[in-house]
Order: structure tokens, then C-alpha cells, then sequence
């Protein structure tokens, strides 16, 4: 009986770490701002129908284009704006209209790309124009929807369009290069075997970022300090990661890779329509790197989810190992984010270090040079995976630190009768959908988006007291006035500071 007894106390603390680990793995889902794919990847779209909106007034060879574009279901739009040219392009075309303005921003390629890009998705649904010069139609992971590049030896236009897109956007001033080679099958079965642990592992990791995931090249890949095992080139090379053809032997750090890549895809999009730092300077890292700030949110990010990926790996993985063999039957060079070999001596070699470091420089030194937005993500994340302390842990700093208390909002000054107007000539995109507004103010040339309280509180500036607009705000969102004032104040400085709206002082308010 006594073994019985000891059997079920095992099996209940089983079924406990498997609800904590499934528990924590949706928590960094759900959240409606940070980690829902299908509001991310909409806001992301809908961003780009704005932006072509707004080009196509200047440019009359992408007016029917984006009209048509404007016409397309999102799961249509989802793989025209996913695929690395026309995103490239969009990117450029965008970075243009905020650094010049909108006459000639288009450029002379977009109109046509996006029309060979519309070509393709009406011969082929839901397959892009990349994946159209493939050699063969190669894809894993759930449903097979990510493809995998195998560039045919033979030169085509578009064929060497990718090779030059891929030569010139990897990441760019990095002294990098990424060489593209033709899969084996056993490659593309290795791809497939790690995708297969991942969902096993971490299903809703899984099914959130292969929304960001469109297609994994296959790769030899070189950066400053030599050969990486894995990349993600950003803008240049989008919604793609590389990964060297050695590690794929290796599932269990191959899913690490896939997770690794994609969650930067998923910040990338999520940044789009959301700046995290207001300064991007140079941060020392701990572990003998200087990066710039981003980038170190970026680590932070992954780290962060990478985290329930490692305790899956720890106590739901044994169930796998009789398919995919055990983390210890393979051999593979020692990094952060292994979980096969990083278990040095050497300080800061493991994830769990390294987010622990940068969470204290984020929530502290570093904390002036993060906006609210970046702060809010950085706070979020550090109290989503807290649940994973229930499991005990060797983590070499200990346990985590205390979740850092929100700052306490404060009223400021009293609410004034300053009456406020929209801005004027602005360009805007209201999307419901994706609850945000888009806009773009002709003399800041800088597209903004708003969430649903900054939306909120611009569509009140109708000539509104800041007395009359509170009242507003207030019963809007079922706050106290206090807390009411305490949103709303910095807001309206914000949409003054972009343009968005104006003070009136006096006179009548059109």
C-alpha cells in the first residue's frame, strides 16, 4: 500500500508540472497587446493597407493595386504582406514616406511587385511569390504552412531577385553573410521532427509563432565571430529564419532554434506598430557583448519564453524520448539557449542568467531609455512566467526576483480649460478590427498608432474642455476620475507632442 501511496503522490506532482507548464505556455499567448499572433499579425496588416492608402494619393501606378489589396480577406493579405520581397519593399517605401514624404515613396518597384504578388495568390492560394520560384514545394510545421527555400540552380528573374534580396538585407553592417543551399530530404525531415517536439512541448508557443513564421532557409551562415548556428536577418530578410544544416541531427535544440528565431519574428511585428526605446544606444552585457538597446530587449524576450520551453524540456520531455531520443544521446556545441549542452562554468552562459541580468537593468538603469509601452511588455513578461517558480528550479541566480510594482500613477497637474482640436490634414485609418487607429500627420511624416484609450481620447478632442474631455474618458472606461486623469494627461501630451491634436485657448473651435 505504502507503494501506492508514494506511486500516486508521483503521478499527482506529474500532472502539477504539466498544468503549471501548459498554464504559463498560454499566459504568454493570451495577453490581448503582447502575445495574441492573430491581433498581432492583423495590426501588422492593417498597417501596410494605411501606408499603401496613403502612397497610392501621390502614386496612380498603385492605386488600383491597393485597392485591390484593400479587397483581399485577411488570411489572403496575411501571406501577400508575409512574403520577404513585397515586405522588404513595403519596409523601404515606408521608411521613405517618414524620412521624405509621400512624393516618389513607392519607388519603382512596389507597384509592380505587389501585382506579380496578387498574380500569385489568385493562381495558388495562400502561396506566396517567393515561394513560387522554389525549385520544389518543400514545407513543415502544423498544416505545413512553412515553406521551405529550395532555390533552383537555373537563374530566373525572381530567382535572382531573392539571391540579391537575401545577399543585401541579412543583416546589414553586421559583416555577416548567409549562403542558401538546396535541402536534402533528411534536412526537411529533420525540420519537420523538430517541429513536431515543439508543439508536443509547447502547443500554444507554437501555434502563436508560427504566425510571424513563413518559410526557414537552410543555411551556412557567418557573422563577426564566426559561423552561427541560427539567424534571423530582420527587416532585409522578413518573416524567414536561417538555420545551419549541422544542427538539424540534434531535434531537441533544433526545436530550440525554431523558438529561438521566431519569437524575434514575433517581437518584429509586435514593434511595428509599438516603439519600445527612446533611445537605442549601446548596452555592455554581462556576458562580454555590447549591443544596442533593443537588441537587448529582444534577448529579454526570448529568454523569457524560452523558459517554459526548458522546463517542458525537463518535465514533459521524458515522454518523447523514446521517439526523438533523450537531450543526452546528441552532442552539440555549448550556447545559452541549448538544452543539450551549456551547462559550463562559465558565468552567464545560461538563458536563465542572462534574462535575470537583463531584467534587473531593464526594470532599473535602463528603465528611462524604454518607453511606457516597452516597460509595460518587459513588466508583462516577467510576471507571466512567475508560475514556472512551482517547479522548483536550478537556476544559478536563484529564484526570481520580485515582479516590479507598476509606477503609481499620480495626477499631476488639475485638469485646465484648454479646449483641443484634431490635428489638421492628417491621414487616418480607423481599424475596429485590430483596435487601433492609424495615422499619419502631413508634417511629422511619421505614421502613429494609437490604442483604443489613446483612440479614445483623440476622438474626444472635438473642442473639449480637458474638464469635459475627462468626464468623457472617465465614463468611457468605468475609471475614477484620479486614475482617469492619470491616462489621460500624458496622452494628451503624447498626441500634441505627434502632431495628432492642438490646443485651442480661446475662440471658437472648428
Amino acid at each position: 500500500m505504502a507503494g501506492v501511496g508514494v506511486a500516486a503522490i508521483r503521478m499527482e506532482n506529474s500532472v502539477q508540472r504539466t498544468d503549471v507548464i501548459r498554464l504559463t505556455d498560454g499566459r504568454l499567448q493570451h495577453h490581448e497587446q503582447f502575445g495574441n499572433s492573430s491581433r498581432i499579425v492583423l495590426r501588422v496588416s492593417e498597417r501596410y493597407r494605411f501606408a499603401l492608402e496613403v502612397l497610392a494619393r501621390r502614386d496612380a501606378r498603385l492605386r488600383d493595386v491597393a485597392g485591390r489589396i484593400e479587397a483581399l480577406d485577411a488570411t489572403t493579405a496575411e501571406a501577400v504582406f508575409g512574403d520577404l520581397l513585397v515586405r522588404a519593399a513595403l519596409e523601404a517605401a515606408i521608411s521613405r514616406l517618414e524620412t521624405s514624404g509621400p512624393d516618389g515613396a513607392a519607388g519603382k518597384e512596389l507597384p509592380g511587385l505587389l501585382g506579380e504578388a496578387l498574380a500569385c495568390v489568385a493562381r495558388t492560394p495562400g502561396r506566396c511569390l517567393s515561394r513560387s520560384a522554389m525549385g520544389r514545394d518543400l514545407a513543415v510545421g502544423p498544416g505545413g504552412k512553412v515553406w521551405v527555400w529550395d532555390l533552383p540552380e537555373e537563374a530566373t528573374p525572381l530567382r535572382d531577385r531573392l539571391r540579391e534580396s537575401i545577399r543585401t538585407g541579412f543583416m546589414p553592417g553586421a559583416e555577416s553573410s548567409v549562403d542558401i543551399i538546396r535541402p536534402t530530404l533528411s534536412m526537411v525531415a529533420g525540420l519537420e521532427r523538430a517541429c513536431v517536439l515543439i508543439q508536443r512541448l509547447v502547443p500554444e508557443m507554437t501555434a502563436s509563432i508560427f504566425r510571424h513564421l513563413h518559410s526557414i532557409a537552410i543555411a551556412n551562415i557567418r557573422g563577426p565571430r564566426g559561423r552561427m548556428l541560427t539567424g534571423s536577418g530582420g527587416d532585409g530578410t522578413p518573416c524567414m529564419i536561417f538555420i545551419d544544416p549541422h544542427e538539424l541531427e540534434n531535434p531537441w535544440d533544433t526545436a530550440g532554434h525554431i523558438l529561438h528565431e521566431a519569437i524575434h519574428l514575433k517581437l518584429s511585428d509586435l514593434i511595428r506598430t509599438g516603439a519600445i526605446v527612446t533611445d537605442d544606444g549601446p548596452v555592455e552585457l554581462a556576458w562580454g557583448r555590447k549591443t544596442s538597446l533593443s537588441n537587448s530587449i529582444f534577448a529579454y524576450h526570448a529568454y523569457a519564453h524560452m523558459q517554459v520551453f526548458r522546463a517542458a524540456v525537463e518535465h514533459l520531455g521524458p515522454g518523447c524520448h523514446a521517439e526523438f531520443g533523450a537531450p543526452r544521446d546528441y552532442s552539440a556545441p555549448a550556447h545559452a539557449m541549448s538544452v543539450v549542452n551549456n551547462d559550463t562554468q562559465k558565468p552567464f552562459s545560461r538563458a536563465e542568467e542572462r534574462l535575470d541580468f537583463l531584467h534587473t537593468q531593464l526594470e532599473g538603469p535602463l528603465a528611462s531609455r524604454v518607453t511606457p509601452y516597452g516597460r509595460e511588455m518587459i513588466a508583462w513578461l516577467w510576471e507571466a512566467i512567475r508560475p514556472l517558480e512551482a517547479l522548483g528550479s536550478d537556476r544559478p541566480g536563484g529564484p526570481m526576483g520580485p515582479v516590479a510594482k507598476p509606477p503609481v500613477l499620480t495626477q499631476g497637474r488639475a485638469p485646465s480649460p484648454v479646449r483641443y482640436r484634431q490635428g489638421r490634414d492628417l491621414s487616418l485609418r480607423r481599424s475596429p478590427s485590430s483596435e487601433v487607429l492609424f495615422a499619419l500627420d502631413p508634417g511629422s511624416r511619421k505614421i502613429v498608432t494609437l490604442n483604443l484609450p489613446a483612440w479614445l481620447a483623440f476622438e474626444l478632442c472635438d473642442g473639449k474642455t480637458e474638464e469635459e474631455m475627462l468626464s468623457s474618458y472617465t465614463a468611457s472606461l468605468g475609471l475614477g476620475a484620479e486614475r482617469a486623469w492619470a491616462q489621460l494627461a500624458p496622452t494628451l501630451e503624447g498626441l500634441v507632442s505627434s502632431g495628432m491634436i492642438e490646443p485651442v485657448t480661446e475662440g471658437r473651435v472648428s
